[in-house]
Parts: structure tokens; C-alpha cells; sequence
């Protein structure tokens, strides 16, 4: 989620050039041949189509590098969506800024068609090119729903570890006429993150 983009988008004073910096060398990895990626799709630099985001409040720390998003936030690009309570969006200082982290919380949710993800809490860490939702994760599609406490997705690995905490990860499969479909080993939902999926 190259949120740097969304700042150069904006206009912000100051920040636009930062912005436009940070992104002109996006740190993104092609997804593995033939796989469909839903989270991994949600980067606002692998598309040209156009970002919108919406909100109550928008503030900007022109020292600290950190825009933030508050109230019914809701970014699109094309057929994904992100909405949550607050977004903040953390820079890296300097001539050359690039997106460090993402943070959403409270009633977060990715969607993209009939794939969704839910969570109270999330993180994407640039660096690591990581996806962590917490607090009761779901991922679900119109074939079944995979939760857990934690769901973590490591974009360049086509790998996505969900964990139960202190309880346990559970996982509902609807039946399919396609007996494809019901040879797959992977659970719908876990293969809605775009990964070979690991429940633990």
C-alpha cells in the first residue's frame, strides 16, 4: 500500500514531491505465476487506475512524516477496497522518502469482489513486505471463511501463516459441484490472500 502515493495525490504543500519520490521506485514483487494475490493486489502502485480516499479528518505531520486518516476512511483503486476507523500512513524522512508502514484500525476490511478480509487491526511493514491483521481475522470468499487471532501475509513468498491464539483457527468450507474445487487442498479463503496457506 503505497500510501506516499495517496499524498502526492492529495496535493498536500510540502509533501507532494516527497510523495511523488517515494513511489517512483515502488518496492513491489510480481506475484507467483498464476496465482491471483487479493492482499497483495492492494498496492497503490501497481495499478494505473486511479486512487480515491475518503474521510472525516485528514492531518499531516510535516516533521514526523505521518498522515493520518480518521473517521469512515475508505480507499479504492479499481475493484479493492480498504476501509477503517483511522488510517496512518508513516514516511521516511529525507530527499527521497519512501513508505515505511500502514496502520489501520478499528473495523477494518479489504475487499475485492467476493473476497474479503476482516480484522479490528492492521500492518503493513514496507520493508518486510508483510500484511499482519489482528484481533479476530477473517478471510473469507463465496467458497469458505478461514479465522484466526492473527493472519500473517508475506507478499514475496506466496505464504500466508494464520494463527488461533488463545483459541483456535477454524475453517468453514461450503460445498461445490466442482469437483476441482473440492480436490484443492488449500482452503478457499486462505487462497483469497493470493498464498499457499499454512494454519497453525
Amino acid at each position: 500500500m503505497a500510501a506516499a502515493l495517496l499524498v502526492h495525490l492529495l496535493g498536500i504543500p510540502d509533501a507532494g514531491a516527497e510523495a511523488q519520490a517515494a513511489v517512483s521506485k515502488p518496492k513491489t514483487a510480481a506475484p507467483a505465476k498464476g496465482s491471483d494475490p487479493f492482499l497483495g493486489s492492494f498496492s497503490f502502485t501497481s495499478s494505473n487506475e486511479p486512487v480515491e480516499v475518503t474521510s472525516k479528518t485528514l492531518e499531516f505531520d510535516y516533521r514526523a512524516r505521518v498522515l493520518t486518516y480518521r473517521g469512515d476512511v475508505v480507499a479504492k483503486q479499481g475493484d479493492v477496497e480498504l476501509s477503517s476507523d483511522t488510517l496512518t500512513i508513516d514516511l521516511s524522512k529525507g530527499e527521497a522518502p519512501e513508505l515505511k508502514t500502514v496502520v489501520a484500525e478499528g473495523h477494518v476490511r479489504f475487499s475485492k469482489g467476493t473476497r474479503r478480509a476482516t480484522a479490528e487491526h492492521a500492518v503493513y511493514d514496507q520493508s518486510k513486505r508483510l500484511i499482519v491483521l489482528s484481533r479476530n481475522a477473517v478471510l473469507s470468499d463465496d467458497r469458505g471463511d478461514v479465522s484466526g487471532e492473527t493472519v500473517h501475509v508475506y507478499l514475496d513468498e506466496s505464504r500466508t501463516v494464520i494463527e488461533g491464539g488463545s483459541g483456535r483457527v477454524r475453517a468453514l468450507l461450503r460445498p461445490s459441484d466442482d469437483k476441482k474445487t473440492n480436490d484443492k487442498k488449500t482452503p478457499p479463503a486462505v487462497e483469497t490472500a493470493g498464498t499457499v496457506g499454512q494454519a497453525q
